[in-house]
């Protein structure tokens, strides 16, 4: 029988997580660092990325990068890819991890709080995708794994959190997620989404007003 480093084996190949130096995007970075694959590590902190990477360094043995990112940025996103390319010429995997939560009373939600969401959850992973995509597809291979919410696809009750620009924000994800991936397909790109429920995390704890 194979191991799962046998099965899911990513040795050489270089991958980007998002929201990379915390909670949901720190196990993903170790569980592709544990495949063999090379990461950078990016998100707004990047104190945090640097930590995470430094300990990822010192136990996998494969090269982590940290990098500043915030995905409202396009120069920052440019900023990255450049780096990427610069660093290790090719691109294989994109985790699309970073996110925000806003929470408010429903009916006193801002639409600057709409917007800070939204840039972040959807625009940002646009943006992510579309770079990254522009990479993949010319070289006939890549994945793009983008982070929705078991919210997206359910209604919240006000007693559990109020966040509707979350929850729109995630059901849009889901939307894009399936139309790049369709436009993608044949040219060796695969682009899914993953929906996590609630879990421990800095942003999961966040609680109704």
């Amino acid at each position: 029988m194979r191991s799962n480093k046998e099965l899911f084996d990513l040795t050489g190949q270089v991958a980007i997580v998002t929201g990379g130096g915390y909670g949901l995007g720190v196990q993903m970075a170790y569980a592709l660092a544990e495949a063999g694959a090379n990461v950078v590590i990016a998100a707004r902190k990047v104190e945090k990325c640097k930590a995470t990477a430094d300990k990822i360094e010192s136990e996998l043995g494969v090269r982590v990068i940290p990098a500043r990112l915030d995905v409202t940025k396009p120069e920052e996103i440019d900023a990255l890819f450049e780096m990427v390319m610069k660093e290790f010429g090719r691109l294989d995997i994109l985790v699309n991890n970073a996110g925000v939560v806003l929470v408010n009373h429903i009916f006193k939600y801002t639409l600057e709080q709409w917007n800070t969401v939204l840039n972040t959850n959807l625009t940002g992973l646009w943006l992510m995708c579309q770079k990254a995509g522009s990479i993949m597809t010319k070289a006939g291979y890549g994945r793009i794994i983008n982070i929705t919410s078991g919210t997206a696809m359910v209604g919240v009750r006000s007693e559990i959190v109020m966040a509707p620009a979350y929850n729109a924000s995630k059901a849009a994800v889901i939307g894009l997620t399936k139309d790049l991936a369709v436009k993608w397909a044949k040219k060796g790109v695969t682009v899914n989404a993953l929906a996590p429920g609630f879990y421990g995390s800095d942003m999961g704890d966040i609680n109704s007003p």
